[in-house]
């Protein structure tokens, strides 16, 4: 559990993203650059892949900017010094909008003697402005610097604050472990007599539970034999109870029978003798048969003597007919002699 501090310091790599180990000594202060280091072409650092093609218009917009920035508020960035003259800007502009051959070739020909001073003012303006961004560039590391070494102070603190209390939260754990594991210990020690105790009393138990068992085999095997026999028993019932149903039913067929014989030869007798009355009657019936025959034999011979004297008549009325006939025509042609 005992360790030096920086043993119970966290890793690198746990600690959070940014964090930087430092000691609390603060960094030396960076050498700032010489002069000669600026003279070179003025290229805005916010565009630092920006080609120079040789004219001086972008150069002196450059310079103009770096003035403005080295001044801090006395001029709008992107403005021409008042030292610049209307007529040097103008040429500037026609010589930036004409061809040339490379940057050796246009410094030629902006060069002459009353360039020179223009020239000298443009470089003494840009290694101001740059030194002075340099300085500024430094101060701005230095304040990021303090303030990461105050941030890395804080985390140290912390990390060495949390340690402890990780240490002491580990300590109490410890020994609440060591008491948890001395009262487990002591219950599994109960558990374990306990347990004995139970193991002889199941071990009691199963005997009694196999006495049980071999005595509720031994009444199973009477109950079943008993079952057995009564099973029988209600066999031989059912058979005899189904041999006395068949009996009435055959006993009440019986009595069914007797009943449909008298009733066939009560109603045999009643046909015999409904049968010697239809033998009468039917007697009867031959009997005025017959006399209806010769009554309809004496008819239809007086119906063809009719039919005979009918013809007669109707022979004499013809003859009668033309007679007349005749002798209406006599009496038409006597009528008409007349």
């Amino acid at each position: 559990m005992d360790g030096s501090l920086t043993d119970r310091l966290p890793e690198a790599a746990a600690l959070p993203e940014g964090f930087v180990e430092s000691s609390g000594d603060s960094p030396a202060p960076r050498t700032p650059t010489t002069g000669t280091d600026y003279k070179v072409p003025l290229i805005d650092p916010d565009r630092p892949n920006e080609p120079w093609n040789g004219s001086l218009l972008p150069l002196a917009v450059e310079i103009s900017w770096a003035a403005g920035v080295g001044a801090g508020a006395g001029e709008k960035p992107g403005t021409c010094p008042d030292f610049l003259p209307e007529r040097d800007i103008q040429e500037v502009r026609v010589s930036s909008t004409q061809p040339s051959g490379g940057p050796l070739e246009a410094s030629k020909k902006v060069q002459s003697p009353q360039d020179e001073p223009f020239l000298n003012s443009a470089h003494d303006l840009g290694d101001k402005a740059y030194q002075g961004s340099a300085v500024v560039t430094q101060e701005r590391l230095e304040s990021l610097c303090r303030e990461l070494q105050s941030q890395n102070k804080v985390l140290m603190d912390e990390c060495q604050r949390v340690s402890t209390e990780g240490q002491n939260v580990r300590s109490d754990l410890s020994v609440t472990f060591k008491d948890t594991i001395k009262d487990v210990s002591s219950k599994l020690e109960q558990q374990k007599d306990e347990c004995l105790y139970q193991l002889r009393e199941n071990e009691m138990l199963r005997n009694q539970l196999e006495h049980l068992a071999d005595q509720y085999a031994l009444a199973e095997q009477q109950f079943a034999q008993e079952m057995k026999q009564k099973i029988v028993e209600l066999e031989l019932a059912d058979q005899k109870i189904q041999r006395q149903e068949r009996l009435m039913q055959d006993q009440t067929q019986m009595q069914l029978y007797v009943e449909q014989v008298e009733e066939i030869l009560a109603t045999e007798k009643n046909l015999h003798l409904q049968l010697a009355d239809d033998g009468d009657k039917f007697q009867q019936l031959q009997d005025a048969l017959l006399k209806s025959n010769e009554l309809f034999d004496s008819f239809k011979q007086e119906m063809e003597k009719m039919a005979r004297s009918v013809k007669e008549l109707k022979k004499e009325n013809e003859f009668l007919k033309s007679r007349c006939e005749k002798s209406d025509i006599t009496l038409v042609k006597l009528v008409d002699e007349t």
